[in-house]
């Protein structure tokens, strides 16, 4: 999924259905210059509608807080925490 302004493209979302045959949000991206105005919020909402899937995972890092925050908002919940994955 694409959003598209009278500027251009300013985001995009992939859902892949590699994950025990599951949808997964496997890339969410909005340019820096559009953030904070919905659109990461609608890529995630158009994501769930189209899943072809009873579930939609994603996942990010504890460390990119404006991802948490976003899920957090759009009413997603945390199932699992993988740790050791980020550089320290």
């Amino acid at each position: 999924m694409v959003a598209d302004t009278p500027a251009g493209l300013v985001g995009y979302c992939v859902v892949e259905y590699t994950f025990f045959e599951q949808g997964f949000v496997t890339m969410l991206m909005v340019a820096e210059s559009a953030r904070g105005y919905g659109i990461g919020a609608s890529l995630l909402k158009a994501a769930a509608v189209s899943c072809r899937t009873a579930k939609l995972f994603t996942s990010t890092n504890v460390s990119n807080h404006p991802v948490q925050r976003l899920l957090r908002r759009a009413g997603w919940r945390a199932v699992r925490m993988v740790h050791g994955l980020e550089a320290t």
